[in-house]
């Protein structure tokens, strides 16, 4: 049974799955402080003969993940204009972040209408893609985290009070985490006016990363009526593009 071994290196964490075909044989998640405890897991598991990954993390932390797997070339996914009929609007496609690429085939491996896909983790990203196959664009916003951060590093008396969800928050902690949390439900509901302005068709939002259960809270019940959450979204698109017949040209 050949084996591949999913790699996403995210700014603060490794994600990573293990998978012969559509089959997952396990997935986990690895901080980059201790990824000799990852390589120690994996050593229990079939040995992978292919390594395909997206890094956002930088060169360091590539480096660091290429030593665990001396005996492989590391494949590290690129933005390209085309793939699996996927069509890069970007002006520089290559200049695209390659999770948000990876997280785009994921979702349309899952649903071929128009989607918005949203990657709720240290950042924000809302991705716009239509049935033709066209990515349309996206924006980025700091997420949840961050969010918070920066009231805590530009403020005198703020800090990083805890908080729970409410409709009218009723202390400083409740008016922080709410106010972030509106903040980026704001950005979802925006993307998604314009989206369906542009094609006048129903939109499905793809929403995957670990702030979605928090973001999903602050939905309002027509944006929530087509929400489709997905977990491991940037894996699922990688082992989309595992699964290509290796003989095919992508541009």
């Amino acid at each position: 049974m050949s084996a591949v071994l999913l790699l996403d290196a995210g700014n603060t964490r490794l994600k990573w799955a293990l998978v012969s075909g559509s089959q997952w044989l396990a997935e986990g998640i690895a901080d980059y402080a201790t990824l000799d405890t990852f390589q120690a897991h994996l050593a229990n598991l079939p040995a992978p003969t292919r390594i395909l990954g997206s890094n956002v993390a930088g060169t360091t932390v590539a480096a660091s993940i290429a030593a665990l797997f001396p005996q492989h070339q590391l494949e590290w996914l690129q933005s390209k204009p085309t793939e699996t009929g996927l069509h890069n609007q970007y002006r520089e496609p290559s200049q695209l972040g390659s999770d948000r690429w990876a997280a785009m085939i994921g979702a349309r491996s899952s649903s071929t209408g128009d989607l918005l896909v949203v990657m709720a983790g240290t950042a924000m990203t809302v991705d716009a893609v239509i049935a033709e196959g066209d990515f349309l664009g996206g924006i980025i916003t700091p997420g949840f985290r961050l969010m918070r951060e920066s009231l805590a590093h530009g403020t005198a008396d703020l800090g990083l009070p805890e908080g729970t969800t409410a409709a009218f928050p009723q202390s400083t902690g409740e008016a922080i985490v709410n106010g972030a949390l509106a903040a980026l439900a704001g950005a979802i509901a925006g993307q998604y006016a314009l989206l369906t302005q542009r094609t006048g068709r129903t939109v499905r939002i793809v929403l995957s990363g670990g702030d979605a259960p928090l973001i999903t809270s602050k939905l309002t019940p027509a944006l929530a009526e087509q929400l489709m959450p997905i977990d491991n979204l940037v894996l699922r698109g990688l082992n989309c593009l595992a699964q290509l017949d290796p003989t095919q040209e992508t541009q």
